[in-house]
C-alpha cells in the first residue's frame, strides 16, 4: 500500500464512479480499477460495492476513507517541514472570508512571504457563505474567516470582535440614533448580510425571543447590492459594524443594536499533535500584526 493507492481510492470514494476518478486522477478507467482491486487485496476487505448511485464504501471503506484523508494530510505536512528544513521553497494554503480582509487585508497576508521567503502563501478568498469547513477537510492549512462556523478538528482563535448593526438610509425616523432595540425594527423590510453557508439565524432568533418575526427581504453577501437597496427601497441592512465602518456611505447611516449578536473574525488552523513549523509561524504573524490581540476560544 502506498500513499497513489490511498489518494486514488479517496478519489473513487468522493466521485462514486472509477471513470470520473480516473479523469480526475489522468489515468485509465482500467488502471485504476487494478490499484483498487490491488489495494483491497493488500488490506484483505472488499472496499466497495456498486450501489444504485455507483461505487459505494463499504463498512471497510468508510473506515479506511476517514483514515486515509488523514494519513495524506499528514504526509503532505511531512513533506513541507522536510522542504523548509533543508532550505527548499515550500507553500501555506491559506482561505479569507471576503469581509475578513477588512481587518486583515490581502496584502498584508502575503506579506507574510517577504519575511518568510521560503514559504510562499497561496492564498484563496471566498465569500463570506462558502462553506469553509468542507476546505478543512482537504489542503487548507489555515483560514481567516467571519462568523460562527462549525470546524471538525480545528482551533478557533478569536482575532477580532466585531458585532451586527443596522443600516439605515438618511432621513428614515431611526436615522438620527445611535442605537435601537431589535424591536425597533419590527415592520420594517430588511436586507440581511450573508455571514455563514445555510444563513446565521441568531438575528432571526433574537426577534423571536423579543415576540416578533423580522420581515427579512433579501439575503446576500454582495455589498453594493445592500447598500443599492437602502438607498433605493428604503430598506434596513442588517450588517457587521468593521464591514461598514471600511465602506463609510455618506447617504447611509450605521446604528448599533441594544442586544449585541458578534461577528467576529477567527483565525482557524487543524489540531496537529506537533504543529507545522510554518503554520506556527504564519499563526504568530497575522496576530502580531492585528490589533487587539487573538484569544483562543
Amino acid at each position: 500500500m502506498n500513499t497513489r493507492a490511498l489518494r486514488s481510492f479517496i478519489k473513487v470514494y468522493e466521485r462514486k464512479s472509477i471513470s470520473s476518478a480516473a479523469k480526475d486522477l489522468n489515468i485509465s478507467p482500467q488502471g485504476l480499477s487494478k490499484v483498487i482491486k490491488q489495494l483491497e487485496y493488500d488490506l484483505g476487505a472488499d472496499l466497495f460495492y456498486r450501489g444504485i448511485q455507483g461505487m459505494d464504501a463499504t463498512e471497510s471503506g468508510e473506515l479506511l476513507y476517514a483514515r486515509a484523508r488523514h494519513i495524506c494530510y499528514l504526509l503532505d505536512d511531512i513533506k513541507k517541514e522536510l522542504d523548509l528544513l533543508n532550505k527548499h521553497s515550500g507553500a501555506l494554503t491559506v482561505i479569507v472570508s471576503y469581509s475578513a480582509t477588512a481587518i486583515v487585508p490581502v496584502q498584508k497576508i502575503l506579506g507574510f512571504s517577504d519575511l518568510n521567503p521560503l514559504i510562499q502563501v497561496q492564498l484563496k478568498e471566498y465569500s463570506d457563505g462558502f462553506p469553509f469547513g468542507e476546505s478543512f477537510q482537504d489542503e487548507v492549512d489555515v483560514g481567516i474567516i467571519v462568523g460562527v462556523h462549525e470546524f471538525n478538528n480545528c482551533k478557533q482563535d478569536l482575532l477580532h470582535e466585531g458585532e451586527t448593526v443596522i443600516l439605515v438610509p438618511q432621513g428614515h425616523p431611526l436615522s438620527s440614533r445611535s442605537e435601537i432595540s431589535l424591536s425597533d425594527l419590527d415592520g420594517e423590510s430588511l436586507v440581511q448580510k450573508l455571514v455563514t453557508f445555510g444563513g446565521d439565524t441568531r438575528f432571526q432568533d433574537a426577534c423571536e425571543e423579543l415576540g416578533f418575526f423580522p420581515t427579512i427581504t433579501y439575503e446576500t453577501d454582495n455589498h453594493n447590492s445592500i447598500h443599492t437597496l437602502c438607498k433605493t427601497k428604503g430598506y434596513l441592512a442588517i450588517s457587521i459594524d468593521f464591514i461598514e465602518d471600511q465602506l463609510r456611505d455618506p447617504q447611509l447611516c450605521i446604528v448599533r443594536i441594544k442586544e449585541k449578536i458578534p461577528q467576529n473574525i477567527y483565525l482557524i488552523s487543524r489540531y496537529r499533535e506537533s504543529q507545522n513549523r510554518a503554520v506556527s509561524l504564519f499563526l504568530d504573524y497575522i496576530k502580531q500584526e492585528t490589533s487587539g490581540g487573538c484569544n483562543e476560544i
